[in-house]
């Protein structure tokens, strides 16, 4: 893992939700053995697990988006 927190996490998220306008909130980031997992509220009050690995902010990004996408 980098130097990267679970806050720091949280606050790329919320970038991601707001950004493109996901119905989704933050509701924990905790770090794992492949990398990051995120539990979001969907906007249909159901709870989203997803996983994505430690890597640049960019790619990062790019994958929280991709996966909170196909929740949709």
């Amino acid at each position: 893992m980098n130097d990267t927190d679970a806050t720091e996490i949280s606050a790329l998220v919320r970038s991601v939700i707001v950004t493109f306008g996901l119905p989704f909130a933050v509701l924990a980031v905790g770090e794992c053995a492949a990398g990051w997992n995120i539990h979001v509220r969907a906007g249909t009050g159901g709870i989203v697990h997803i996983t994505v690995p430690d890597s640049r902010p960019f790619a990062m990004r790019y994958a929280i988006r991709e996966k909170l996408e196909a929740e949709l």
